[in-house]
């Protein structure tokens, strides 16, 4: 193993052209004293090899990675260099051409030998061989990295100009599709700015839908299509109109939770109107249903107290209508005299009901003052008797209400000990009622006795 290591060694500074270092060289004392001579002298005249064997060594050396076989060296040393070279079957003897002398291969040293000669020789053959086949096939390697690397260049750039070419063609149809929707989006501007309810919302939606870089949207941005004014303005509606009643569940909460029915007569009907907002079905809702605001309180307080006043105005109309066709009826009757007796008898009974009769009526109200009767129990009265002795309400209900209490004796202290208020509230709204209707009622009955006296006059 140690003569190998210092083969290649020896071989590698041989090829590397540094200082030939003899490491195979075996110590023979019987020529030390000679050698050592030559080498003194040969050191002196500045010569570098310093014997004969140094000098037979250093030649094969050289020569070995550059032979064949063990002929040919022997052939390059007797032709190149002019040795005398004798061979037998197991050794090999070398001498220079100045040498009277050769020397046997086994004395230069180990592996200086006849069939250490020929074994180097062959496992130098097969080093070079070795590396000539590494070398091949690294080269062949790299050759096919090269082609492989040059193909795959090749491919890269036949995709790449694939891949040019598409997107030439997804930016021609980018445009074209760009070009097409600016103009639809043009019409559809120009069109609703004539419009004398242009809507400003659509609009700026048709702005934000203007195409400038066609290159930063996909094919499906572009091929969308653009909402026309209904389109848009159902889709408006179903947002405004989600937003208000989420706006209408948190007064219904205010409202459910901030004001009472004592004090406020509709809450119970502005709450239904609120809920009717919080859950209607957003598909059938018209923008101008969705933009309308919502009603405050006192807003929808005062519509249906107008209601109310219309209700009661239409049925005044109608009972009046009712009276002045049934006298109408009467008078054609009493044109003759011998009804006339009966049209008096029919009529007398009505006005013996009517304990008092207002004197003239002023915007709707009466300026007779309450009948005073002195001290009346009002609890033992029917809601009837109270309506005829109490004047026409007004539309004060708080003043109304609170003098409901006093007259029925409902003191602050009493108050505290009803556990259900409402139903107070309903019996005050009970005779409230009735008494609008009495009082119309009563004004019903004063027309028709007007109509009555003036008939009598034109009979009499």
């Amino acid at each position: 193993m140690m003569h190998h290591a210092k083969k290649w060694v020896m071989r590698q500074c041989l090829l590397l052209g540094y200082g030939q270092v003899d490491l195979l060289t075996k110590k023979h004392t019987d020529n030390y004293w000679v050698e050592k001579r030559l080498i003194d002298k040969n050191a002196s005249d500045g010569v570098g090899v310093t014997s004969n064997k140094e000098l037979i060594r250093n030649t094969i050396e050289k020569l070995l990675p550059s032979v064949d076989s063990f002929e040919q060296m022997v052939e390059f040393l007797k032709g190149i260099y002019g040795w005398k070279i004798r061979v037998t079957d197991k050794t090999v003897t070398f001498a220079t051409a100045d040498m009277k002398k050769g020397i046997r291969g086994n004395k230069l040293g180990e592996g200086y030998g006849k069939d250490e000669l020929i074994e180097r020789i062959e496992h130098a053959v097969a080093e070079i061989k070795a590396e000539q086949e590494a070398r091949r096939i690294a080269e062949e390697k790299e050759r096919a990295k090269a082609e492989a690397a040059a193909k795959e260049e090749e491919v890269r750039k036949a995709k790449q100009i694939e891949e040019e070419r598409k997107q030439r063609e997804i930016l021609a149809r980018k445009r074209k599709l760009a070009f097409e929707r600016n103009n639809i989006q043009h019409q559809y501007y120009s069109a609703e700015l004539n419009r004398p309810d242009w809507n400003r919302e659509y609009t700026d939606y048709l702005n934000t839908q203007f195409i400038s870089d066609y290159a930063a949207f996909s094919e499906e941005e572009l091929t969308a299509p653009i909402m026309t004014r209904e389109e848009f303005e159902t889709k408006q509606a179903v947002t405004l109109y989600i937003e208000k009643a989420e706006k209408a569940g948190l007064i219904w909460e205010e409202t459910l939770s901030g004001i009472t029915i004592l004090t406020h007569r509709w809450k119970w009907e502005y709450m239904d109107y609120l809920e009717a907002i919080r859950f209607k079905d957003v598909d059938s809702v018209t923008l101008q249903e969705a933009k309308e605001e919502i009603l405050t309180y006192e807003e929808f307080a005062e519509i249906k107290e107008l209601e109310v006043k219309e209700k009661e105005l239409e049925q005044v109309v109608d009972d009046s209508n009712e009276f002045v066709y049934e006298n109408t009826v009467e008078t054609e009757i009493m044109e003759q005299p011998v009804i006339k007796a009966d049209i008096v008898t029919k009529v007398e009974p009505i006005l013996e009901d009517i304990s008092t009769i207002p004197e003239e009526p002023i915007d709707g109200k009466t300026i007779e003052e309450d009948i005073e009767l002195g001290p009346v129990d009002f609890t033992k009265l029917s809601i009837k008797e109270r309506a005829e002795l109490l004047s026409e309400p007004t539309d004060d209900i708080m003043a109304e209400f609170n003098a409901y209490c006093k007259r029925m004796g409902y003191t602050e202290e009493k108050m505290r000990s009803i556990r259900y208020k409402m139903s107070l509230y309903d019996e005050f709204m009970e005779e409230y009622d009735y008494r609008v209707k009495n009082h119309c009622k009563e004004i019903m009955q004063f027309c028709f006795e007007k109509k009555v006296e003036k008939h009598e006059k034109k009979v009499r």
